[in-house]
């Protein structure tokens, strides 16, 4: 099957203001996320609501995975009234491409029945990537981060998910600090810019297609004009 990104076929961006359930696995995420909002809301005009925890591992059985989700599915449309659900996901070490991933985790849910409009997304490979796709949200903080023009190599252009985020990550860590995922993942949202870091995240670019991104409402395979 074809590479594809989305779990569905491209949308333009949603009429009106609907609201987002946002489903993750990572803690830095579930942490983090949040800070990011005020710039999501103000690109998308829809609200985003606090995220939900799935208590999976990325690389668990499809079937375990929508079980799981499913319960969390029930919260964010019965507690929180969402019109919508997101559910973020690492795609970590598989070799599958994002898209085909999505596309089975999407329909082993169809197939258990449908709760609220729901999204998959892949990280790719996790939100490590995402955290770099920002240089810039590191350079602001040179006490913790030492970002180099070598570094900047390695992400820039439209590069963020072809490295070891991890990895890089650690190779940053200023003044023999060592990387802390769910503090060093709140320092970096609270200085991050959506638009710069969706430049180098192509995974980011297709959440914000997802999310109602009118930028990236068409084509998110390609980072918009600067």
């Amino acid at each position: 099957m074809p590479c594809l990104w989305a779990s569905d076929p491209a949308r333009t961006k949603m009429s009106r203001s609907k609201r987002l359930a946002v489903i993750t696995e990572g803690d830095s995420e579930y942490g983090s996320l949040a800070y990011l909002y005020p710039q999501l809301r103000a690109r998308t005009g829809n609200i985003f609501l606090s995220p939900l925890r799935l208590s999976v591992t990325p690389d668990a059985h499809p079937r375990i995975i929508i079980r799981e989700c499913r319960k969390l599915l029930m919260i964010a449309k019965n507690v929180k009234r969402a019109d919508l659900a997101l559910v973020l996901l690492d795609r970590e070490q598989k070799d599958d491409c994002p898209g085909a991933i999505a596309t089975a985790l999407q329909i082993v849910l169809q197939n258990s029945g449908a709760i609220l409009d729901t999204h998959f997304i892949l990280k790719d490979r996790a939100f490590e990537n995402w955290l770099i796709a920002d240089l810039d949200a590191l350079k602001a903080q040179p006490a913790r981060f030492d970002v180099t023009q070598a570094h900047r190599r390695k992400v820039e252009p439209n590069r963020a998910d072809k490295v070891d985020g991890y990895k890089l990550m650690n190779d940053m860590m200023a003044g023999g600090f060592t990387y802390q995922k769910v503090k060093d993942s709140d320092r970096i949202c609270r200085k991050m810019s959506v638009a710069r870091a969706a430049l180098h995240s192509r995974s980011l670019r297709h959440f914000l297609h997802m999310a109602g991104d009118e930028q990236y409402s068409i084509d998110c395979r390609r980072p918009a004009s600067v």
